[in-house]
């Protein structure tokens, strides 16, 4: 008799967790989402989109669903209402927001996608002008033909362009929560031959785009971080070599109560074209030359806009008192002084001569 008590009241409990699920939906017909787009609403504070491709016979068909409300979590849950199959979430690849979102900061979002565990945190996260309807139109026909090319586009083994930063879900949220460390993130729009043109990088801080850096800058970024794919660089005006190896050695130190950065970077080349009289040492020595230029120039903007996008305040977080973490953006960011060395080595110059 009491054993059947316990199982009555233990199947009384599951249908209780049951009925509080936020979706119990068939988890095997539920549809797959890949991209979310973030705007700010007309009658709400924001619409939120959906795009989600249904397999078809002989293909694909894209549909893009979308909501206002004054909360994201709300706004997909009514999606998910009016969708009969229900939305897997956890398929989700990108998150597209709105400039003017962005400009106004991108934390409240973040934290619900992270706080809800309903996504991916390895999701990716861009920013675009466009009207956000219009740009997932746009993809979504590129999709019907090829259900691979949004992922591609990302992807360091397809398509992916070593000048576009990969701006992670978990990694900008961490950025967000830390006082020592920011992000950039690709702008990105409808491409006219491709599905997807990269314009650039937004410089973020605490969460909000301070401003942005070129396609050429988005570079810099990549090697800093050693993430990089066959870059080509046009050394000068008759030779461009092609970046296919990166090694960073990157050391923090305090000098005269300000924070100084020493950066060695040894870059293996690949020489590419060669139409003018330079050797390979004066490629070399023009290559390290202009590299070094560019970095000056990439910080002195970042500092320019006070955002600590290469991250450069996680080399001092073990030699700073921990309070004093809070002041690193502000007091002594801003004060940072750089020392590049930048070694460039043509490993292979094929058949030019």
């Amino acid at each position: 008799m009491i054993h059947k008590l316990r199982t009555a009241a233990l199947l009384i409990a599951c249908s209780a967790v049951l009925a509080g699920c936020w979706d119990i939906k068939d988890v095997n017909h539920r549809v797959l989402p890949i991209v979310m787009g973030v705007s700010y609403g007309k009658t709400n504070k924001y619409r939120v989109h959906i795009q989600i491709p249904f397999p078809m016979q002989g293909g694909l068909v894209s549909r893009v669903y979308y909501k206002e409300a004054d909360t994201i979590s709300k706004a997909l849950t009514e999606i998910d209402t009016d969708i009969e199959a229900g939305i897997d979430f956890m398929h989700l690849q990108l998150v597209v927001f709105d400039r003017k979102v962005a400009e106004d900061g991108i934390q409240e979002a973040v934290t619900f996608i992270m706080r809800s565990q309903q996504m991916p945190t390895k999701a990716l996260l861009a920013i675009t002008s466009e009207e956000i309807g219009e740009f997932l139109n746009h993809t979504g026909r590129v999709i019907q033909t090829d259900g691979s090319s949004l992922i591609n586009f990302f992807n360091k083994n397809a398509g992916w362009s070593p000048e576009i930063n990969l701006a992670y879900l978990w990694k900008t949220f961490g950025a967000i929560q830390s006082d020592t460390e920011d992000v950039t993130i690709p702008i990105l729009r409808s491409g006219k031959s491709t599905m997807l043109e990269f314009m650039g990088s937004a410089v973020m801080a605490k969460g909000k785009m301070k401003g942005e850096i070129k396609r050429e800058q988005s570079l810099l970024i990549n090697l800093y971080e050693e993430l990089f794919q066959d870059s080509v660089v046009q050394v000068t005006n008759q030779a461009s070599v092609a970046i296919v190896n990166c090694k960073n050695r990157i050391h923090a130190d305090w000098r005269d109560q300000h924070p100084v950065l020493q950066i060695h970077m040894q870059l293996a080349l690949h020489l590419i074209e060669n139409n003018g009289n330079f050797n390979e040492r004066q490629i070399e020595a023009a290559f390290s030359k202009d590299m070094t230029k560019r970095y000056e120039e990439l910080f002195k903007q970042l500092k320019t806009l006070k955002s600590d996008a290469l991250g450069t305040g996680q080399y001092f977080r073990s030699k700073m008192p921990f309070h004093k973490l809070q002041d690193w953006r502000d007091t002594y960011y801003p004060t940072l002084e750089t020392e590049f060395t930048i070694e460039s080595i043509i490993k292979n110059t094929g058949d030019i001569t």
